[in-house]
């Protein structure tokens, strides 16, 4: 008598289904690759979204451009530091609906938080930047000033 008969001597039917199941977790090759696994946890858990922008400059001064769809103008923080523009959008929604027919209430809540840090070549000096927001998109401009010399000349 083989192995096999005895094993089905000795369990029922049900339990060798279990240690057939059992032997093809353990031996067989995993149907999802475990590296793909961990990619997709790590890229749902990252933290606030980059926000895109174009930067752009011409002879005289430099632009950025940034498309902010769904935004407002009251939802968006700007701070200057240097030659460091810091770009902040916190945006929040929230929709109620009540159906007295079927007797249900919902209300929902969704909060966004962006930032974008810009790093020009120039000093950016406050008193001549120009900022305007029209239809969704941020755009910031300043004149060119000589760049900032990070650097001590040694006599």
């Amino acid at each position: 008598m083989d192995n096999k008969e005895k094993r089905s001597e000795r369990l029922p039917v049900w339990g060798d289904e279990l240690i057939r199941k059992l032997d093809a977790f353990i031996y067989d090759k995993p149907t999802r690759n475990i590296m793909g696994t961990i990619d997709q946890f790590f890229e749902r858990a990252r933290g606030p979204e980059r926000i895109p922008a174009d930067i752009l400059e011409t002879e005289k001064e430099w632009l950025v451009r940034v498309d902010l769809p769904g935004v407002k103008k009251e939802q968006i923080q700007l701070a200057v530091h240097g030659s460091q523009l810091l770009i902040n959008i916190s945006h929040k929604e929230e929709t109620e609906h009540y159906d007295q027919t079927y007797h249900y209430y919902r209300k929902e809540r969704k909060e966004q938080y962006k930032e974008r840090t810009i790093t020009l070549p120039y000093m950016i000096d406050k008193d001549k930047v120009k900022v305007t927001f029209t239809n969704g998109v941020l755009q910031i401009k300043g004149p060119k000033n000589s760049p900032d010399e990070k650097y001590l000349s040694i006599d």
